[in-house]
């Protein structure tokens, strides 16, 4: 696959006089599909000679309305498509959990209208970005908008048409069943989906797998059918990669509220223990010995993927060649305090600098606290908008124009005495609770006979610099608060089980420290200097503590920044390609 360049503005070429509509259409989507996201291309396109206008010269945009219902009033109500076998149940089961979870409610019915349940336009993008991602099947969004049910997302999807470069890709996909607890197969079970993906022009060469272990947690593998993420790109010159959805996340029997309805708090916790880096790891190994029958693969981990590569290495270290971490080379000495207490450093130097760039912010930001205090603002799931969840905002600030993102959001707040919907909607995007499992994380740093005690709770309280009227106000970085699963309706059904785990001190040791102290296994590791959310300090003391580990720093990138160069990757992986003699 080439690379790709992207204008992000321009001007079209010059058109050609005889152009049909249908052909300037092509044209258009094709332009668009070029610097923006798939979500944000028009799904139609009306040509008028001139705009309609009304007496005093502005567009008249209620005849704009019209236009466009008359250029697709003809297609008739949407129809199921014809191959259903491409939306299963649960398929549509994943829509309900979506909207429930968004929306903050117990049950929605498959016809129940979205909008008057409070789904607004940001919520349908995103449940439609993520039905794409799931399933390949793009969300034709003039439709939907007519008829907006969940029942209708499948009604108004078709395949996406993949374009030039993925259609150079081979892409199988895998659902296997696993036991919930692994020491306990005869227990209940779990789907695990996976996807491998390889260039078609080396598809029957013999080339060495490449798992990868992706961040959150929570999140799911994106889905080569319809994108190819720049490291992607990159491993397929490679390797045979394989994309794991990790237990809980995406397509692998999530973690929601259903999952856990009507269980106790404590039987809650027996069940989500079982989603730690362990038990990734003996998913990975069903997967590589039983599905795949392969002998042994290279491991790229992103992020949290980092500390699950290194618990991996804890336990099958004769099954890893060698071991890429970005950005997340932590787990083995770092409790929850350890890296909170680093990131909460970091917040603070990223809250300056902030502050120091953009200077006149401050009195507007002051202005949107005392605001909030006084009135209710709702979010668009119905949840109240508090200045705990504006300060929410700063989860932004680790990633290329984190920054300039809250900064134009803070310049554009106000509409007269009220705050824009562009800006609530804004907040309401940092809402991850889809993904509960991203909320729970403190839990990823228990040790045996050690719990975490809600730790950025203890920690942020005991900063001034957070206080409820401390001055400049500091947005917050990678945190979980108790509070979160008292205001965010979609964690409300997890308050209980979130302070167990807190409390919890019954965790097994994810990592071999004795192990990894011998480890032959080859890891290289690329920090960022000044993380947000992987400290370098903590990844420093944890390359201290591996064998055959090589750490790089960098004060180019961000947390992202290696996952999104090409030519750094690439260089990385041809770093570490040096054949070594593989064990037995």
């Amino acid at each position: 696959m080439s690379e790709r360049t992207h204008p992000g503005h321009g001007r079209l070429p010059d058109e050609p006089a005889q152009d049909e509509p249908a052909d300037m259409t092509s044209r258009l989507r094709d332009h668009l599909a070029s610097f923006l996201p798939r979500e944000a291309i028009p799904t139609e396109f009306v040509f008028v000679d001139t705009l309609p206008a009304l007496p005093n010269g502005k567009v008249d945009r209620a005849a704009l309305g019209r236009l466009a219902a008359a250029g697709t009033a003809a297609e008739g109500p949407a129809q199921p498509p014809e191959d259903d076998d491409e939306a299963t149940t649960d398929d549509l089961d994943f829509l309900v959990r979506f909207f429930t979870a968004e929306l903050s409610r117990a049950h929605i019915d498959l016809d129940e209208d979205l909008t008057r349940l409070g789904a607004g336009s940001l919520v349908l993008v995103k449940a439609c970005a993520a039905w794409t991602e799931r399933t390949g099947r793009h969300v034709d969004g003039a439709r939907l908008r007519r008829n907006p049910t969940i029942r209708n997302i499948l009604a108004c999807s078709s395949p996406v048409a993949r374009n030039a470069d993925n259609a150079d890709v081979v892409v199988g996909t895998h659902r296997f069943e696993v036991p919930l607890d692994h020491d306990d197969p005869a227990g209940p079970s779990i789907t695990v989906f996976a996807q491998t993906v390889v260039r078609r022009e080396h598809a029957a060469d013999d080339l060495p797998y490449l798992l990868f272990l992706q961040g959150g947690p929570g999140g799911q593998c994106p889905d080569p059918r319809n994108v190819i993420p720049t490291w992607l790109d990159a491993a397929l010159d490679r390797y045979h990669v394989v994309l794991l959805d990790q237990r809980g996340c995406g397509r692998s029997s999530p973690v929601t509220a259903d999952s856990i309805a009507g269980l106790t708090a404590r039987a809650a916790l027996e069940r989500l223990r079982c989603f730690r880096a362990d038990a990734i790891v003996r998913d990975a190994e069903f997967l590589r010995e039983r599905i795949l029958h392969i002998g042994s693969w290279t491991l790229l981990g992103e992020s949290y993927g980092g500390s699950i590569a290194l618990t991996y290495l804890s336990h099958f270290p004769d099954r890893i060649d060698r071991a890429f971490i970005s950005s997340g080379l932590i787990g083995p000495v770092s409790t929850a305090d350890d890296v909170l207490r680093d990131t909460l450093a970091m917040s603070k130097k990223m809250n300056a600098e902030y502050h120091d760039r953009y200077p006149d912010d401050a009195e507007i930001i002051d202005r949107i606290v005392d605001h909030l205090r006084e009135h209710e603002v709702l979010l668009p799931t119905g949840d109240r908008l508090s200045p705990e969840r504006l300060r929410m905002l700063g989860l932004k600030f680790g990633f290329d124009g984190g920054m300039e993102a809250v900064h134009d959001l803070v310049q554009n707040a106000w509409d007269g005495d009220d705050l824009t919907e562009a800006f609530v909607k804004a907040v309401a995007a940092t809402d991850m609770s889809s993904a509960p499992l991203f909320y729970l994380q403190e839990y990823i740093y228990g040790m045996p006979g050690s719990a975490t005690r809600w730790a950025a709770d203890r920690l942020y309280a005991n900063e001034p610099a957070f206080g409820d009227h401390a001055r400049p106000f500091h947005f917050y970085g990678e945190v979980t608060f108790p509070w979160m699963f008292r205001q965010i309706g979609g964690l409300r059904p997890f308050a209980e089980v979130a302070d167990e785990l807190a409390r919890y001190t019954g965790w097994q040791s994810l990592y071999d420290l004795p192990r990894l102290a011998r480890n032959t296994v080859p890891v290289y590791a690329v920090a960022a200097m000044d993380d947000l959310y992987v400290p370098a300090a903590q990844q420093f003391r944890t390359a201290q503590q591996i064998g055959s580990c090589w750490l790089f720093f960098s004060a180019d990138y961000n947390h992202a920044g290696l996952m999104n160069d090409r030519q750094g990757l690439a260089r990385l992986l041809e770093f570490g390609s040096v054949p070594r003699t593989r064990r037995t």
